[in-house]
């Protein structure tokens, strides 16, 4: 569709590289024609064995808009701060922490989202569900990397939020198989980056989640200087949150109304140290707190970002829950706002179509999740597992921002601490971000040095 020639200063080193927008037809289940999908590549040409990221966001239903232009070689100008420009003009820059000096970048738009399209309605159940998905994208990738001559160089794959299922399930699908894929695909992967990772809706229910997401309540508290005393640091004050929440608050939830008074005194008493509301407030509500209700309560007549508790905004009605969130709310204008004229202006990409930055309707309320009606959903760290016992050399890096309260620290480690993972090939990082770590200097410059280690580090080639 379209190639331009480029260069820029990537972690110090300069770079000379190609930013193409490609399509690339997938088939269907029948083998017909399916989905067009569009990417846009940023690579080191006649470099066949230099490390390439496959990189992709999640929804379902959303485009790779925010790694795009949070991680690639230009960035959203106003990613550094918490108050955005939320009307246009937009602008962008040079995004030095790009790893385009250690890899090559692939930002994927699965089908019904940026312009990429299922080729026909009667052909979406081949690419709208977990299993679907990752064969389709496993295809892609192998399509991709013969088009480009990169069939032998090391793959790594790059999911934030639910793209962290569809990075799980795409590497325990990747060799293939009779009762996978229905042939031999061997995609061999050297890793996953998993960010903000939607790896296990259950366990963000009943009294474990109230359980899991303390820490990331007691973080956004210290961060909004709301607790009582603030002497520590965020992380000390985290790991006390995640102290007692293993401990004297599980036990506490547990013994549910057979608690006696003054066992749930004290536990009040506690929790407000922790996470800065009232004694009676926390009494009030049970000793429990969904993400949304601490963020309607903490700071009175503001509400605090779900996806970034760190934002806040005047309290709203009954609003909607991504447009009237304060981080989503504020952030989304400049992202939404440029890519198109980046795409066009910049890389010389022609789409006479929208760019559809997520689609909620037709492809997140589509989404089929397999397995039997009602039953949980399950934990796709399994397939980790599964990637990590076929492959010594498969790594995986998980990172996790403290003020996130979708993806929450507590819920990650609790998630990775139900499956047998090798932990000497297990990176996991926590950042003081929200859900999105490029979003700010400080916790961009770890996350993408965490990146270049991740890709840099040998997979035992002596072996």
């Amino acid at each position: 569709m379209s190639v331009v020639c480029r260069e820029g200063v990537f972690g110090g080193v300069a770079v000379e590289y190609e930013a193409r927008v490609d399509e690339l037809i997938v088939p269907d289940s029948t083998g017909k024609p399916g989905a067009r999908y569009v990417c846009t590549s940023y690579f080191m040409p006649g470099k066949p064995e230099r490390p390439v990221i496959f990189a992709f966001n999640g929804g379902p239903g959303s485009s790779s808009v925010w790694l795009h232009l949070g991680l690639g070689p230009r960035r959203v100008a106003d990613a550094d701060l918490l108050t955005p420009r939320t009307a246009p003009p937009f602008g962008l820059v040079d995004n030095p922490d790009c790893v385009l000096d250690s890899a090559d970048l692939v930002f994927i738009d699965p089908p019904g989202t940026g312009f990429s399209r299922v080729l026909s309605e009667e052909q979406e159940s081949d690419f709208y569900s977990v299993t679907a998905d990752a064969i389709a994208t496993i295809r892609f990738i192998k399509q991709w990397a013969r088009k480009n001559k990169r069939e032998n160089a090391p793959k790594f794959l790059l999911g934030e939020s639910y793209g962290a299922v569809r990075a799980a399930t795409v590497a325990g699908m990747s060799i293939g198989g009779p009762t996978t894929t229905g042939s031999l695909e061997s995609l061999a992967l050297n890793g996953a980056i998993l960010i903000g990772p939607a790896l296990s809706l259950s366990d963000s229910a009943g009294d474990l989640g109230y359980a899991t997401v303390l820490p990331s309540l007691a973080a956004t508290a210290w961060y909004h200087d709301r607790v009582p005393t603030r002497t520590s640091g965020v992380d000390e004050h985290i790991q006390a949150a995640a102290a007692f929440a293993a401990e004297d608050y599980l036990v506490a939830l547990f013994a549910g109304q057979q608690l006696d008074s003054e066992r749930r005194d004290a536990v009040a008493k506690r929790l407000h140290e922790l996470i800065g509301l009232a004694p009676e407030t926390i009494v009030a509500h049970n000793l429990r707190f969904t993400a949304a209700e601490f963020a309607r309560l903490l700071l009175g007549e503001q509400q605090a970002g779900l996806y970034d508790s760190r934002y806040r905004l005047p309290l709203a009605g009954a609003g909607d829950p991504v447009g009237d969130d304060p981080a989503m709310g504020q952030y989304v204008p400049s992202f939404a706002g440029v890519i198109e004229s980046y795409l066009r202006d910049e890389l010389g990409c022609e789409v006479d179509d929208d760019y559809r930055v997520i689609e909620f309707a037709k492809v997140y309320g589509r989404w089929d999740y397999g397995g039997e009606p009602g039953a949980p959903p399950r934990n796709y760290t399994s397939d980790l597992a599964t990637a990590m016992r076929r492959s010594p050399d498969f790594r995986l890096m998980l990172g996790v921002g403290v003020y996130d309260l979708v993806t929450t620290v507590g819920a990650l480690r609790y998630t990775v601490s139900r499956v047998a993972l090798d932990p000497a090939r297990v990176h996991v990082r926590a950042y003081e971000s929200g859900h999105m770590p490029y979003l700010g200097r400080g916790s961009r410059e770890q996350l993408v040095a965490d990146l270049r280690d991740f890709v840099r580090e040998p997979t035992c080639m002596s072996r």
